[in-house]
């Protein structure tokens, strides 16, 4: 898959073009049937597949003092796309001279001058335009005029649940990861950059950590312990992943912390991805770090026996 940003100059293999435009936060079931379409149909036509996203999230330019949380960052929407046999990933810089766009220039200016779309596939409740003004009526009249076909996806249900990025935020929210999960169609991920901590994990439990430091934009499941699956580089780990605000050393501050099983190699500024398995339990107190670290031995006998099961 190809990645590129977009500009008024693109570049594109000549050949008919079968674009799939949304963000695709999540890349949910209903997004991947989306972009299954396109690129079904444009193999079928010998033309090539173009996924349209936008970065950074329309939201957060239209409404920047609102707190938007998203379910994936623009490299984890990449990684899971690219696992969809999409050729080209194109990602159009949201500024506030495209919020300000008419649905009628986006169409004509974008999608027919510089992209020359053959074929459109959106989301039945797609959106575009200055103050959102554009809809899927308006891209079939439009595309009529303009020799595109307009394809909209009507909702994808699962149990009698319409999915939508929204749905799962709230089931995350309220930490029903599996609800979330079923609609995701994939694992949670939680991607960044390790960073130092407190040493606490090493010195005073002796079960070493890793804090990531991740988007302050990404929406991170509620506090508690999770078996996690960890990639470094190109290796697979399993481990478990703290979310909290460690109340047992009275803290306040909110981190991510990941103990990687069998694991003993220096890892501080390494990008490393974690998808999330399953919830272990809720977040404690305890009076004495004794404690928390028999908790943790008990975590990890837990963990091996989940890990067992999945194998």
């Amino acid at each position: 898959m190809e990645v590129i940003r977009y500009s008024k100059n693109i570049i594109l293999p000549n050949k008919k073009r079968y674009i799939a435009l949304g963000v695709f936060d999540g890349v949910h079931l209903g997004h991947q049937k989306l972009i299954k379409q396109t690129v079904d149909k444009a193999k079928k036509n010998d033309g090539i597949s173009i996924v349209v996203t936008f970065d950074p999230h329309p939201d957060k330019i239209i409404n920047p003092e609102g707190n938007v949380f998203l379910l994936t960052t623009l490299e984890e929407r990449r990684s899971l796309i690219k696992g969809l046999n999409v050729d080209v990933f194109l990602i159009i810089k949201f500024n506030k001279m495209m919020s300000k766009l008419s649905p009628e220039d986006f169409i004509s200016k974008i999608l027919v001058d510089s992209l020359q779309v053959k074929e459109l596939f959106v989301g039945f409740n797609y959106k575009f335009g200055f103050q959102g003004k554009g809809n899927t009526d308006i891209l079939r009249e439009y595309g009529k005029s303009y020799k595109f076909i307009t394809n909209i996806l009507k909702p994808v249900i699962v149990n009698n649940t319409i999915i939508s990025s929204t749905r799962i935020k709230d089931y995350i929210g309220s930490g029903e990861i599996e609800k979330a999960k079923k609609l995701l169609g994939h694992d949670i991920t939680i991607s960044g950059r390790v960073i130092s901590g407190r040493g606490r994990g090493r010195k005073l439990l002796n079960f070493a950590t890793a804090n990531i430091e991740t988007s302050p934009n990404k929406l991170i499941p509620v506090n508690g312990v999770y078996l996690v699956e960890i990639k470094i580089d190109n290796g697979k780990y399993y481990g478990l992943m703290n979310i909290g605000v460690n109340p047992t050393f009275r803290e306040t501050e909110r981190t991510i912390e990941v103990h990687i099983i069998n694991f003993n190699k220096k890892i501080y500024n390494k990008k490393i991805v974690v998808n999330i398995l399953q919830k272990i339990r809720e977040e404690k107190y305890f009076d004495h770090p004794s404690l928390l670290k028999k908790q943790i031995e008990d975590d990890i006998l837990i963990a091996n026996k989940m890990i067992k099961k999945r194998n």
